[in-house]
């Protein structure tokens, strides 16, 4: 009996060290592994893009479902995410390939990955939404295959995303606003990004943004144009003595009487009453490109069809 174990355990060991044998042969498709079978240092960041070109090269010593295979090392092995610094993958590459192996693209809270970090929807689905606006854009660098990405606190969870804003310089704010770009993880606010006019955002997380009421969130009175942002209203100046006071047009407007309001007491004029923004996505940034056409109906977004009623500053 003794002599029937021993033999099994040497068929098993056997086994073993041909499987092992097999990820290190010179002719396994595995990547980069030294003679004694290892992957070099780091190989947890750099995995990503060896996998891509070749998912067999994996699964021949990791399995077929990339549980861990011969190595039991798999992609869900949580003694990854302590040792290197980095989460596993949430469902498995082998039938969730490339970035849906740990969240939709964009980020949505469904399945496969589901309602967990990194997967959550927050605002990523209305910023991908905009043209030309990709991953990077705010967390350049933090991509697969990067130090920065996937990144795990020292207990083992899931830290929170890299925030780091693609060409600086382009998404800054002007200089009169001090500060570079900037993104707080405690509340989800962003601040001094051009593409919200300098100003700090609604929360990532639970913020919002209605493009038909709330354009004063990016949008301000500038004193001169393009200040103190590029995106700062400024229409010149109106005098009604004589060029002793000298009156905003934009201020003037906001302050005056909608005529075309019913309300009791009547509305203000607001930016929609002038400025179409469904067209502000396809149409050149100028103000007279987004004037309402003297085609809309009388009620139409409130526009006003006769001159504005408006008073002389007290």
């Amino acid at each position: 009996m003794r002599t029937r174990t021993s033999m099994l355990r040497a068929v098993f060991l056997i086994a073993a060290l041909a499987a092992l044998v097999a990820c290190s042969n010179s002719n396994s498709n595995a990547p980069q592994l030294d003679s004694t079978g290892k992957h070099p240092a780091n190989w947890v960041a750099q995995h990503g893009e060896a996998a891509t070109v070749s998912t067999s090269s994996c699964t021949e010593c990791h399995g077929a479902d990339l549980a861990g295979g011969v190595t039991r090392v798999g992609c869900f092995s949580t003694p990854q995410t302590s040792l290197y610094g980095f989460v596993c993958h949430a469902v498995s590459p082998a039938t969730n390939p490339g970035c849906s192996s740990c969240h939709n693209t964009p980020p949505d809270s469904l399945q496969p990955a589901g309602n967990i970090a990194p997967n959550r929807q927050f605002a990523h689905d209305t910023h991908l939404a905009l043209a030309n606006v990709t991953c990077d854009y705010c967390h350049f660098d933090a991509g697969f295959s990067t130090t920065n990405h996937a990144k795990a606190t020292a207990g083992g969870g899931i830290a929170g995303a890299t925030v780091s804003f693609l060409n600086v310089s382009s998404l800054s704010a002007k200089t009169t606003r001090p500060g570079s770009p900037g993104y707080d993880a405690a509340s989800g606010v962003c601040s001094n990004v051009i593409c919200h006019g300098g100003k700090p955002t609604p929360s990532f997380r639970t913020g919002s943004i209605n493009v038909d009421t709330d354009c004063l969130t990016c949008h301000e009175q500038g004193t001169a144009p393009q200040t103190p942002q590029y995106n700062s209203f400024y229409s010149g100046n109106i005098s009604f003595d004589g060029g002793v006071t000298q009156v905003n047009l934009h201020l003037l407007h906001l302050g005056s009487i909608d005529p075309t309001s019913s309300a009791t007491p009547p509305a203000r004029i607001f930016c929609t009453n002038c400025h179409n923004v469904s067209t502000t996505a396809t149409i050149p940034p100028l103000w007279q490109a987004n004037i309402l056409p003297d085609s809309t109906p009388p009620r139409s977004r409130g526009a006003p069809r006769t001159p504005l009623a408006v008073e002389a500053p007290k």
